[in-house]
């Protein structure tokens, strides 16, 4: 993954790691004392403020976490500089959290963090602290030792790195930095229409297949989601607990990773269509889209009960299976390192206007196929869509062309 950053692009390196039981045992025990203490940070700056009215500053608490590794030794075991990403993080929390109270949103007080939503080691200087072997087979982690490494693509000079644990699997991400590769210019433009029936249409009618990963996979996670049922039910009838917590953990486990694999397909497909995307065109122009609001669930409340629940929430699984969100950043991060240019563009009334006319009717569209009922263009729905962006995108009109009306419509 990579994105602008000091005027340099920041890559995202992940590799699979392989610890043996006993280095397992330790990354996990550095992830239980880091996860201590953030809750003891985060619960000190709620006492201080309840009792005393006081914000404690993150320098103070600073000094005492030096305090705290000179007569803990659990504490002095774990790298020091873990330690302080976990205060560094619990500042990006607050730091957040006043951001929303300013801007009138939802605030989110940070939270304490259970062991399931504590996941990551960050190594703020992980050049300093990570070190990999010649071949970069191995690296050696501080407290921990030397961990076996997948091999694969060869890791860079890095600056901050992290170890995280998902679904019972460890994985080491270096963050580098490299500056762009631009391709050769391919002297073509293009408009997106990204949509649910195809992935992406493009403005010179090619179709992007929209590969729905969570609808194919959909029977295997029903499967493990009912294995996990029946667990819990065998549990309400009397088994020991021992043989319990090991049926569902596994049973979890399961879950998770199929979750996972469904995810992983998504994010695979996306990178291809996105690299197609970019190595083909120069200047690529995206449909803005809201897609907070777009997948906002219809249910309402007591006193005014949204209408048509279910279709709605059909809609919603169908655009975040997609992976709209997804598709835009990484045409985004590939253009930056390519040197290409993304434009984003009004998608409103795309769906209704003529590419060749310009006229706006609902009438001109009819289920996939446009039809302009002024000069008689017939294309695609989706192609004309496309074509529509990538005009707006060549020539920008003065003003926007409606009201938030039919946006939804469009994607879909």
């Amino acid at each position: 993954m990579a994105s602008r950053f000091d005027g340099q692009l920041r890559w995202l390196h992940r590799v699979r790691l392989y610890p043996t039981c006993a280095q397992e045992r330790s990354l996990h025990t550095m992830l239980r004392v880091t996860r201590e203490l953030y809750n003891a940070l985060l619960q000190q700056r709620r006492d201080a403020w309840t009792t005393r009215r006081v914000s404690l500053p993150s320098r103070e608490q600073y000094a005492q976490l030096t305090e705290l590794r000179r007569v803990e030794p659990r504490f002095a075991d774990v790298y020091r500089e873990c330690e302080d990403a976990v205060l560094n993080r619990l500042d990006l929390a607050f730091a957040a959290f006043f951001r929303r109270m300013k801007r009138g949103e939802k605030p989110g007080y940070p939270r304490f963090k259970p062991a399931a939503r504590w996941s990551q080691l960050e190594f703020p200087h992980g050049g300093r602290a990570l070190k990999l072997d010649t071949l970069q087979g191995r690296v050696r982690v501080p407290g921990v030792g030397a961990i076996r490494l997948r091999k694969g693509r060869t890791v860079p000079e890095f600056g901050r790195a992290f170890l995280v644990t998902k679904n019972g699997r460890w994985y080491a991400t270096f963050e580098a930095h490299r500056m762009a590769s631009p391709l050769p210019a391919a002297g073509h433009s293009v408009g997106i229409d990204r949509g649910i029936r195809v992935l992406a249409a493009l403005s010179d009618g090619t179709m992007i297949e929209n590969l729905r990963s969570g609808s194919r996979r959909r029977a295997t996670v029903e499967r493990h989601q009912r294995a996990l049922d029946a667990v819990t039910v065998k549990d309400a009838i009397g088994r020991s607990l021992n043989v319990k917590d090991a049926a569902r953990i596994a049973a979890v486990r399961r879950l998770a990773r199929a979750k996972e694999r469904e995810a992983n397909a998504r994010r695979d497909w996306l990178h291809k269509v996105s690299g197609y995307i970019v190595r083909r065109f120069d200047r690529i122009a995206l449909e803005s889209l809201r897609l907070r609001s777009m997948t906002r669930s219809a249910k309402g409340t007591c006193e005014l009960p949204g209408v048509r629940v279910r279709a709605k929430a059909g809609l919603n699984r169908a655009l975040l299976d997609a992976g709209f969100g997804m598709l835009a950043s990484l045409i985004r991060e590939k253009a930056a390192y390519a040197a290409r240019t993304v434009i984003e563009v009004d998608a409103r009334y795309s769906s209704q206007t003529c590419a060749a006319c310009g006229c706006v009717c609902k009438e001109s569209r009819e289920g996939r196929r446009f039809a302009c009922v002024r000069c008689g263009h017939a294309a695609d729905a989706d192609v004309n869509a496309a074509q529509v962006i990538l005009l707006r995108a060549e020539s920008p009109p003065k003003r926007a062309p409606g009201t938030a009306r039919g946006r939804q419509h469009d994607a879909a």
